[in-house]
């Protein structure tokens, strides 16, 4: 039997980036720095920023020929169709190529930020063709940074050497190129507003909470969010490609709301980190002039809503007396708000009537010792779930490289050597978890056939960078060597199901489908069974091979949103319907 094209879509496709050496065979490429010496500063950024408000997404500029047609005027039409003809010689051989990268274009804006304005002298003909070659440089060095991808998976075994080598070249820029920007608006603004009433409400906070008003000099958090929504609204909006600008308008609130944004833009002082982006991830506007401000990267300032939270608050936390700080900051974010309010708040609003449910806390509060984060049984299906709020180094991630990647998602997911001991997290907390299940030794809920019941561990994660193919391989890999390890002891493991990474966000932008329509062990059922490769098919080409492999490592947060349109659910969380009322409420 042949292998079936999937019907679920995986935004990840194989192809080839336009390189330097592609488009003008035999040249010897200058530096970057060379090609734009005496090219006018203020236009190399608007053209970054343009290319960066291009569509991730269906964009017409995705079309070759349109994008060439934009970057050359007419009096080098000749150099654009030698290199269109190169292009198309290339794609022949069945390579679909793309010129723009997101990486190159913020590679691009960074450099020349930083850099002093100098004199103009080159021509406007000149500036376009250097240009374009300094942009294809950029490429050329991205695309020798993946090669670290194919060197580091090349030893690796059959069954992971190429979603290793998948996972390993796309992780370090999937999260700033394969994302639905509405959905991120969406769970942004839920995440944010939970936060917010919690930071509001609890004493040991409020002093951060007051000290970040006082800062960004608004009233409560929902003027905040009045002054911050509207920049992000725009851009859902807008349905040009190019970027985006801001224009204050005359009037009495000019000097206030230029304050507020001034606190957000990036500045020639400003030390831009020089791995992931992470000052322009902080800073993602800059200043034309005077009230005038532009967009550097619309998902950079989607993210601010709630991402960029923790790094405004900790630099207020900074500045507070000692004895009013929030201490271990970090760690209130990713275990204590993370687990305790956002995780719970999103179970219980998607399974709302489940009868059979226990989170971390009530198991504590009955002196369960070693549970999981969350345990849930739907008649013959258990649900047990372990929630990691992490970041691996920023260096890391941009680093391709699997060796690195494994020893991270290791200590992250997996254990940690400590002392001479190992530190259990992620799937070996799984692991012992399920034995007792297995033993029937979970005094909550052992009304069960153990033989019968479907177990289906999941880890749940709380940032979308980890939604790229071949992530829940290399976790579920661990996961079934332990599992392995539990059936050699004797134990009955046929009916626990393969490890799962589900993303938070994916949950609450499916909130509604799934409290209303398809409930989530059934989603699970459906995911596992598309993840499953069929035995004794035919191939008709290696690239057929590849391509029915790579069908195969779609992540969850991909599965569910296009089964879920597939089946017509695509009700959106009421977003505004639970925020607008706050931030519209009459004052007293």
């Amino acid at each position: 039997m042949f292998a079936r094209k999937s019907e679920i879509r995986n935004p990840v496709r194989m192809g080839l980036l336009l390189e330097f050496e592609t488009a003008f065979p035999g040249e010897k490429p200058l530096t970057v720095g060379e090609y734009l010496k005496g090219g006018n500063r203020e236009t190399i950024l608007n053209v970054a920023a343009s290319f960066l408000g291009f569509k991730n997404q269906q964009s017409k500029y995705e079309d070759n020929r349109e994008f060439i047609s934009m970057c050359f005027r007419a009096e080098n039409n000749e150099l654009a169709n030698k290199v269109y003809d190169r292009i198309k010689e290339l794609e022949k051989k069945g390579n679909r190529v793309g010129i723009i990268n997101t990486y190159s274009s913020l590679t691009l804006f960074e450099y020349f930020f930083k850099a002093p304005e100098e004199q103009q002298t080159q021509s406007e003909e000149e500036f376009e063709v250097n240009f374009f070659k300094a942009y294809l440089v950029i490429n050329s060095e991205f695309t020798k940074k993946q090669h670290i991808a194919f060197d580091s998976t090349k030893d690796l075994s059959k069954e992971l050497a190429f979603p290793m080598m998948m996972f390993c070249m796309n992780y370090p820029t999937s999260d700033k190129t394969y994302y639905d920007i509405r959905e991120i608006w969406i769970t942004q603004l839920w995440k944010a507003t939970i936060l917010f009433q919690y930071l509001s409400s609890d004493e040991k906070t409020k002093p951060l909470y007051n000290a970040f008003l006082e800062h960004f000099a608004v009233n409560d958090w929902e003027e905040y969010l009045k002054s911050f929504l509207p920049l992000t609204i725009s851009m859902m909006s807008n349905h040009k490609e190019g970027h985006v600008d801001f224009e204050v308008s005359e009037g009495e609130n000019k000097d206030k709301a230029c304050a507020f944004l001034d606190k957000l833009i990036i500045e020639a002082e400003d030390e831009l980190n020089e791995f992931d982006f992470l000052t322009l991830r902080s800073k993602p506007f800059y200043k034309v002039k005077d009230g005038h401000y532009r967009i550097i990267f619309n998902l950079f300032v989607v993210e601010k809503i709630f991402k960029g939270m923790y790094f405004l608050l900790r630099e207020v936390n900074k500045g507070l007396p000692e004895k009013a700080q929030v201490k271990a900051l970090k760690s209130f974010f990713g275990d204590f708000f993370s687990e305790r309010i956002l995780f719970y708040d999103v179970i219980n609003t998607i399974l709302p009537k489940l009868k059979i449910k226990f989170s971390g806390q009530d198991m504590v509060a009955k002196k369960i010792i070693g549970g999981p984060d969350y345990y849930l049984r739907k008649g013959s299906d258990i649900m047990i779930m372990e929630s990691k709020d992490f970041l691996i180094p920023a260096d890391a991630k941009m680093s391709f490289d699997f060796e690195r990647y494994q020893d991270e998602f290791e200590k992250k997911l997996y254990f940690e050597e400590v002392n001479g001991k190992e530190k259990h997290v992620g799937v070996m907390q799984l692991i012992a978890f399920i034995k007792r299940l297995l033993l029937k030794d979970f005094g909550l809920d052992n009304n069960y056939n153990y033989r019968e019941v479907n177990i289906f561990p999941i880890l749940i994660v709380h940032d979308h960078q980890y939604n790229v193919p071949g992530f829940n391989k290399l976790i579920d890999y661990w996961f079934q060597a332990e599992l392995q390890e539990l059936e050699t002891q004797g134990f009955y493991v046929k009916k626990v199901q393969p490890l799962v990474i589900i993303s938070i966000d994916s949950l609450i932008y499916h909130q509604i489908g799934l409290a209303k329509d398809i409930q989530l062990n059934e989603v699970l059922k459906r995911y596992i069974q598309h993840t499953k490769r069929e035995k004794n098919l035919k191939f008709r080409s290696e690239e057929e091979v590849k391509s029915y492999t790579l069908s195969k490592q779609i992540a969850f947060s991909t599965f569910i949103n296009e089964f879920f349109q597939a089946k017509g659910l695509q009700e959106v969380p009421p977003v505004l319907e639970k925020v607008a009322p706050i931030l519209f409420k009459e004052k007293d």
